[in-house]
């Protein structure tokens, strides 16, 4: 049996290209060579591997670029402007001044006009003139501060006999203008009172002040202090029902004097009165003639020899608040001339602080403002209207309460327009819109959007 040929003996490696793997020849030295080139081969290490740009070491970094940038992105655009707010700079508003007073006064006597909390009276002169019955206002402070009454209280009550009547006709016989009394009858301190500012009845006038002062004397140095006291200056005041001569006053004291009598809610009342009924007199009419005008609320008539005295007071309606006008004329020749005086005072004052001064609409209250670069006008939504006379002035007072609003129009806080006497309050309003920063501004502003600059 024949065998079969034995194969070939394998040798480990086979696959190992032998010339590959042979020896490089030495490196050339190119100085040497003659030729004009020469063929050279490269070593097997002087190849390189080829490098993937997609290999992680690249993309790991871009991806990261990108994620950083889109967060930063995101942040700024969506971050909420609550450290840049827009800011409002309030401006000025030039106080609205009523202009000048300037009266025609009567031909004779002396005048004075005044209104009720406004700028000071004014007065055709300074120097005191008699004051007659007006004396009676006094008096009757002076009454009520030693007995007080509130409305509606008639307070204590006065007992009279044929005495006090003796003393009523000697007050006609001195031509004083004097009321009957109720023999053995009585009237309280408030039907005294009435007879005293209503009818003028100066018996009536002496009769109260005898009760808290002895003489005409100590009731002067009374008069003095009170009127001092109260800063009442000007009033010179030497009896109590304005006989004498030496009861004076300048014009503007007498306007200054009504408004303190009508401060008193018990003389206003009476005051206001057109007539009454009392025990003894009868019915007693007031007279103040221009009470006929149901917006006069007083306050006294005086007179003395052909020298006829009047102060009286009228309400004047301004919008929604009602102001209180005076005028005084003294010294007129005539009772119908003192009353004509008078009402044509008080009517040119009515009518001048019936024009109520007015802050116009869209006045430029304040400016709204953003770090952006936005702007816009803060304005009066509507016109304010207060009572002003002889160069009294109002102010403006505004304050803002921008919130969330943004557009032209929105309520962005409110003006209180105050006057001496009243105020007015009207709203404030955008004049234009607010934008929202733009994209590029969050995108460049970073430290301010962050709150980390201010």
């Amino acid at each position: 049996m024949t065998r079969p040929p034995a194969p070939p003996p394998r040798r480990a490696l086979e696959w190992v290209d032998e010339e590959a793997l042979a020896p490089s020849p030495a490196r050339m030295d190119l100085r040497a060579v003659t030729a004009p080139y020469a063929m050279v081969s490269p070593d097997l290490l002087d190849r390189r591997p080829r490098r993937s740009p997609l290999r992680a070491g690249v993309l790991l970094p871009i991806f990261g670029t990108l994620l950083l940038a889109a967060a930063y992105v995101a942040t700024t655009l969506l971050w909420p402007l609550h450290a840049v707010p827009p800011v409002v700079t309030a401006t000025e508003i030039e106080p609205v001044s009523a202009p000048l007073s300037a009266p025609q006064w009567p031909e004779e006597g002396a005048a004075a006009v005044g209104v009720d909390g406004m700028a000071a009276t004014i007065s055709s002169t300074t120097d005191p003139v008699m004051m007659a019955s007006i004396t009676k206002l006094v008096t009757a402070l002076l009454v009520l501060d030693q007995q007080p009454l509130a409305v509606g209280d008639p307070g204590p009550d006065y007992a009279f006999t044929m005495s006090d009547r003796y003393t009523y006709w000697e007050f006609l016989g001195r031509g004083e203008s004097a009321l009957d009394v109720p023999v053995d009858g009585t009237l309280t301190q408030y039907q005294l009172l009435q007879g005293m500012l209503i009818g003028s009845g100066g018996n009536y006038a002496e009769r109260l002040v005898s009760t808290f002062w002895p003489s005409d004397a100590v009731f002067a140095r009374a008069a003095r202090d009170w009127l001092t006291q109260h800063g009442l200056s000007g009033i010179t005041v030497v009896e109590p029902t304005g006989i004498d001569e030496d009861n004076q006053a300048s014009p503007a004291a007498v306007v200054a004097l009504a408004d303190r009598a009508l401060a008193n809610p018990v003389i206003a009342e009476i005051v206001d009165t057109t007539a009454v009924t009392l025990p003894g007199a009868g019915e007693v009419e007031n007279t103040n003639d221009l009470l006929s005008d149901p917006a006069v609320t007083g306050v006294k008539t005086g007179g003395l020899w052909n020298y006829y005295n009047l102060v009286a007071a009228r309400e004047v309606v301004v919008g929604e608040t009602t102001v209180r006008v005076y005028a005084t004329v003294l010294g007129q020749p005539t009772d119908a001339l003192r009353d004509e005086e008078t009402a044509r005072l008080l009517a040119a004052v009515s009518d001048e602080v019936a024009q109520p001064a007015v802050l116009p609409a869209d006045t430029v209250a304040g400016v709204v403002t953003t770090p952006w670069g936005e702007r816009a006008e803060v304005v009066t939504d509507e016109a304010g209207a207060v009572a002003l006379w002889n160069g009294a002035s109002a102010v403006a007072e505004p304050s803002f309460a921008l919130g969330a609003a943004r557009g032209e129009g929105e309520n962005v806080g409110r003006l209180v327009f105050r006057g001496p006497v009243d105020e007015d309050t009207v709203a404030l309003r955008l004049a234009g819109d607010i934008d929202p920063p733009t994209t590029w501004w969050r995108l460049t502003h970073p430290l301010e959007l962050f709150g980390l600059v201010d």
